[in-house]
């Protein structure tokens, strides 16, 4: 690393790509068959790529596709033509640009331009992302969770045949206001092992309704009901019952640690749910970390529907550098998705496992002919 010149990113841009879904997704703010990503290619003067992703939803960031365009174009002025001697100097910029008012209030469109230049940085110096951001990193493989869409009654059976044979250990559920309770026997009875069970309500329920469903799915052996109210009433929330062995989950609520200390404040959860593309990528996402546990809130890795295996594989590397994660979610690759980007499989095999690729940057072998088709 002594004798490596410095990186300069001397290329760059950033486009949407629609990836299709092998199934319907629905949940209480959302029901699609693809997903539109945005993709973000940076290039160094020596010829390396680092490859970056983010899934903007407008219902949780206030970001689109073109909002998210847009602001990388704006933040990349910052980076490009820039010299950086170290890995030290890389951070230093990110942290920069993403505390800065800009980035912050476009955390989806900082992630995809975070994650690129981390990849990037990997590749040049040949460290892997952990060793970036200097976290240690386990070698264990990660247990992840299944989560179950919400799913008309006759795709549902089909959706727990198919995925029962991976016998996971833990299941998140979609919900809505139809009869919660009702759906996780359904799907229990679908189990021939015994699975712990927990709850995405969505933003779904009115506050009688959210009082009245934790209580019953409590008594069921529900684990955690997550963001059973709008993601703006943190007073409704923290009125809600807490049975004994129930955790209330925030998602929609929670973007950055000004989120996790209001809702602590009010003490309207439990927990919190943390996706790295709406965080403002790797570093956004470990800030809401740290507000976590400085606020005594446990946390679950999240993920956006439809991520490919850019985002699949940073938030592994996040997992395996932060052993403190309640649950795992994502992960998906082609189980969900018609075509992933990457040349291998990036996803969980039996028992939700996986293992986070190794090498450089974000350890992801992208296909090229499969990313950036214009």
């Amino acid at each position: 690393m002594i004798d490596t010149p410095a990186l300069k990113v001397v290329y760059s841009r950033a486009f949407p790509q629609r990836l299709d879904f092998r199934m319907g997704v629905t949940h209480g703010l959302a029901s699609r068959y693809y997903s539109i990503n945005i993709f973000v290619e940076l290039r160094s003067v020596s010829g390396l790529t680092g490859y970056g992703e983010c899934v903007p939803r407008s219902y949780v960031t206030g970001e689109t596709p073109e909002s998210v365009i847009s602001t990388i174009s704006e933040l990349m002025p910052y980076l490009t033509g820039q010299s950086f001697s170290c890995p030290g100097e890389v951070l230093t910029a990110l942290n920069d640009i993403g505390l800065s008012e800009q980035a912050s209030r476009n955390p989806a469109a900082m992630c995809a331009l975070e994650l690129a230049f981390l990849d990037l940085a990997g590749k040049h110096w040949n460290l892997p992302v952990l060793d970036i951001l200097g976290m240690n990193g386990e070698d264990d493989a990660l247990e992840y969770s299944l989560v179950v869409p919400l799913l008309p009654i006759e795709n549902l059976e089909k959706f727990l045949r198919y995925t029962s044979t991976f016998y996971f250990k833990h299941i998140k559920v979609k919900v809505n206001a139809e009869d919660p309770s009702g759906r996780i026997e359904k799907i229990r009875s679908f189990l021939s092992h015994g699975a712990e069970i927990r709850v995405d309500a969505n933003c779904s329920w009115n506050r009688i309704e959210a009082a009245e469903f934790i209580h019953s799915l409590a008594g069921i052996g529900v684990v955690s009901v997550e963001q059973p109210l709008s993601a703006d009433d943190l007073e409704g929330m923290a009125k809600l019952p807490r049975p004994e062995g129930m955790l209330i989950t925030l998602d929609e609520s929670i973007c950055n640690p000004s989120d996790v200390e209001r809702a602590a404040s009010l003490g309207a959860c439990d927990m919190v749910n943390v996706r790295i593309s709406k965080c403002g990528g790797l570093l956004g996402a470990l800030r809401v970390i740290e507000a976590a546990k400085a606020n005594g809130l446990a946390f679950q890795l999240g993920s956006q529907v439809g991520e490919s295996c850019i985002l699949t594989c940073a938030g592994a590397h996040l997992a395996a550098g932060i052993p403190d994660f309640v649950w795992l979610e994502g992960c998906y690759g082609t189980h969900l998705l018609n075509n992933d980007l990457g040349k291998k499989p990036y996803q969980f095999g039996y028992g939700g496992m996986f293992v986070p690729p190794e090498g450089p940057g974000l350890g992801v072998d992208v296909d090229p002919e499969r990313i950036f088709v214009s």
